[in-house]
């Protein structure tokens, strides 16, 4: 029991930013959901490299729900990072649709922050459709656009609408013979009266 109540501490602390070496980047006003962390720059050898420009290189990316991860190494302190989710501003077009015509801000989709020298561990927060997302990356030089499939939070977030209506056709008929076994197995045993 005390063991589980110092965990929720734990948790409730990094979530709220209080834990040394976790910070929250700034947007502007609006607080962006990217999370920067340093990384030590001994260690392990990296399967990934790609010149961001302006003396920024991504070194590796791990996939989470909801979450792409970039490692990055900065030559310089003070450098700044653009990023935008591309499949989070299509899939709100999309959402809006109506009338055949959706327009959606991307100032909204758009978050920057500034690089600290030397390895970092970026954390952003990103929408995914179907499985997929979508994401853009700048620095003053160059321009990425990085685009993976992420393991969903949701089981049946990658699936179409046919899909879900065989899964929902699948479970009636699974209810259905359930019962129909339940009453074989166990046959009403006639009107009783209540007194």
């Amino acid at each position: 029991m005390r063991r589980g109540a110092v965990m929720v501490i734990a948790l409730a602390l990094v979530t709220a930013g209080l834990v040394p070496g976790v910070t929250s980047a700034q947007d502007g006003d609006n607080a962006s959901t990217t999370t920067a962390t340093a990384v030590p720059d001994g260690g392990n050898a990296s399967t990934m490299r790609a010149d961001l420009g302006a003396g920024v290189t991504l070194v590796d990316m791990e996939k989470q729900p909801g979450r792409i991860v970039l490692v990055l190494h900065s030559e310089l302190s003070g450098t700044l990072l653009g990023w935008q989710d591309s499949m989070g501003a299509m899939k709100a077009a999309n959402e809006r649709g109506g009338d055949g015509l959706s327009a959606v801000d991307m100032a909204n989709y758009q978050h920057q922050l500034w690089l600290d020298q030397g390895r970092q561990r970026i954390v952003l927060d990103v929408e995914t459709w179907r499985g997929a997302s979508t994401i853009t990356l700048w620095t003053t030089q160059k321009e990425f656009v990085v685009s993976t499939d992420l393991p969903s939070r949701n089981p049946f977030g990658a699936t179409s609408s046919t899909g879900g209506w065989l899964g929902g056709f699948g479970v009636a008929v699974c209810m259905v013979s359930l019962a129909a076994w339940k009453h074989k197995r166990n046959p009403p045993q006639g009107v009783r009266d209540l007194e």
